[in-house]
This record gives C-alpha cells, sequence and structure tokens, in this order.
C-alpha cells in the first residue's frame, strides 16, 4: 500500500483470474512552489468498468494526499475528468484548471 517516506508510488492491481485491471503511479517532486504528487498515466484494462475502477482507486489517492499533506498533480485525461466531477479533490488539485 502507501509508504509516505517513498517517493514513488506504484500501483497494480488485478481480478479473480490474475488479470490487470489497472496500473498506475505517482512520484513525489520538488517544485519551485513547494512538493507534489505527479500522477503519471492511468491504465485500465479496455475490458474493465472503467467508472468503478477509478471509484476504487481514486479513494487511495486521496489518501495519500490527505496522509502526506501534499496536492496531487493529475496528468492523465481520466484522471483529470474524475477529479473535475469530484469536489473532494478541489483542495488537492495541483495546477487545477481555472474554470472560465
Amino acid at each position: 500500500m502507501f509508504n509516505a517516506t517513498d517517493p514513488h508510488q506504484f500501483f497494480k492491481f488485478y481480478d479473480d483470474n490474475n488479470i490487470l485491471t489497472c496500473s498506475w503511479t505517482m512520484d513525489k517532486i520538488e517544485r519551485k512552489d513547494g512538493t507534489v504528487w505527479v500522477m503519471n498515466h492511468f491504465f485500465i484494462n479496455p475490458s474493465a468498468n472503467s467508472k468503478q475502477i477509478l471509484a476504487e482507486q481514486m479513494p487511495i489517492a486521496l489518501k495519500i494526499a490527505h496522509e502526506s499533506h501534499l496536492p496531487i498533480w493529475p496528468l492523465d485525461p481520466l484522471v483529470i475528468d474524475y477529479f473535475s466531477q469530484h469536489p473532494e479533490f478541489n483542495k488537492i488539485w495541483y495546477h487545477k484548471p481555472i474554470e472560465s
């Protein structure tokens, strides 16, 4: 699971048939304005239910942000879309797009 001292978080999840359902990583980086987690590409197996996978995985990302007291910079369009639809991510969203 999550280890606060590890700057590279790697997650892989499999279904009951040992088929990869999703994998994702987060890296802790230093920016000029502070330390942040960069949430990289989020792979979801095309045969999996992407909405269900995101609903299961995003609480993990939220927990990491809360426990480490660091924001998350999502780079994957699926994750950005998820963040935009769930207001609980607003406070931990680094470089949140400005709404027009």
